[in-house]
C-alpha cells in the first residue's frame, strides 16, 4: 500500500510534471485541501479520480482515521495541496505520522515550491537558508521573527499576506537602524505578472508603496543580513589595533560608535577575546 505526496503547480498549471500526472492517474483515492482548486487542476489535465476527501487545518483524528480506512479496500492513495509541495506551510503532517504508524509506504515526489523557486532568482545567497513558515501577527513574536533573521547567516524565508506586507516591512525597516539587510519580494511566481522586488528594506517598501497593484497575491519575502563577516572581522582588527592603548570597557565605547555594534556586547566579545590571547 502506498500513499504519494504529489507537487502540484504553484501559479503555472503547465508545471504539473509528467509523473506527478501519472501517479495521479493511477490513484484509487485523492486527499485535497480545497475541493474546488484542485478539482480545477484536475480537470485541466484530464484526470478522473472517483473517490476524493477533504484534509485541511479543521481536520481531525476522525478524518485521518477515515482516510485510513480508505486501505480496506484500496492500495494507492496520495495528497496534493491548492499549490506547491503538500504539507510545506500546509496542512497534513499528522496525516503522514498516521499512516506511517500503520505501516503505509510514503513515497515523496519531487516539485514545485515557492520556497526555492523564489530563493534561486532572489540575487541573495542560497548556500545556507531558512524558512519561518507565515510571519506572524503579534508585533512581539514579529520581533523575535526579526530577531532569528539578523542572527542567521544565510537567507531566510517567509511568507505574508498582501494585507500585511506593508506593515510588517515597516516593522522590519524600523528593526533595521544599520541597514544591514538585504530584501527581495517575489510574487505571482510561474504566472504572468510575476514580480521580483529587489534592494534593501526602505527601497522594497518605497516600491510597494509606489505601486499599489503589487500588494496583490501572496508574498514570499526573502531578506539577507549583508556584510555580517566583514563587520565581523572588521571589529576584531580594531580591538587587535587599539587593544594595547585603551581599557576594554573604554575600547569598548569607543569601537561602539565606530561599527554601530553595541557596546555592551563589544565588551563580552573582547573580554574573550582577551582571554584567548593571555
Amino acid at each position: 500500500m502506498n500513499f504519494y505526496i504529489i507537487p502540484t503547480p504553484i501559479g503555472n498549471l503547465d508545471d504539473l510534471t509528467l509523473r506527478a500526472k501519472k501517479i495521479l492517474e493511477s490513484l484509487d483515492f485523492l486527499i485535497v485541501e480545497n475541493r474546488k482548486v484542485s478539482q480545477k487542476l484536475l480537470t485541466s489535465h484530464n484526470i478522473h479520480i472517483k473517490k476524493i476527501a477533504v484534509y485541511n487545518d479543521n481536520s481531525t483524528e476522525k478524518d485521518r482515521k477515515k482516510i485510513i480506512s480508505f486501505y480496506k479496500s484500496s492500495k494507492n492513495g496520495g495528497i496534493i495541496s491548492d499549490a506547491g509541495t503538500p504539507l510545506i506551510s500546509d496542512p497534513g503532517y499528522k496525516l503522514i505520522r498516521k499512516l506511517i504508524s500503520k505501516d503505509i509506504n510514503i513515497i515523496s515526489l519531487p516539485g514545485a515550491n515557492s520556497i526555492t523557486t523564489s530563493l534561486v532568482a532572489s540575487g541573495l545567497p542560497t548556500n545556507k537558508f531558512q524558512f519561518l513558515g507565515f510571519a506572524p501577527r503579534q508585533k512581539e513574536a514579529q520581533e523575535k521573527l526579526f530577531t532569528a533573521i539578523k542572527k542567521f547567516k544565510g537567507t531566510s524565508i517567509f511568507f505574508e499576506s498582501p494585507l500585511r506586507v506593508a506593515k510588517i516591512l515597516s516593522r522590519l525597516e524600523m528593526f533595521d537602524e544599520k541597514h544591514q539587510l538585504d530584501v527581495c519580494l517575489a510574487k505571482e511566481l510561474t504566472k504572468v505578472n510575476e514580480t521580483f522586488i529587489r534592494g534593501d528594506v526602505q527601497q522594497v517598501q518605497n516600491e510597494i508603496k509606489k505601486n499599489c497593484s503589487i500588494q496583490k497575491g501572496e508574498f514570499v519575502i526573502l531578506v539577507s543580513t549583508h556584510n555580517c563577516e566583514s563587520e565581523e572581522n572588521n571589529v576584531e582588527e580594531l580591538y587587535l589595533n587599539l587593544k594595547g592603548y585603551l581599557p576594554l570597557k573604554d575600547l569598548s565605547v569607543v569601537i561602539s560608535k565606530i561599527s554601530g555594534v553595541k557596546k555592551n556586547l563589544l565588551y563580552k566579545k573582547f573580554l574573550q577575546l582577551s582571554k584567548k590571547s593571555r
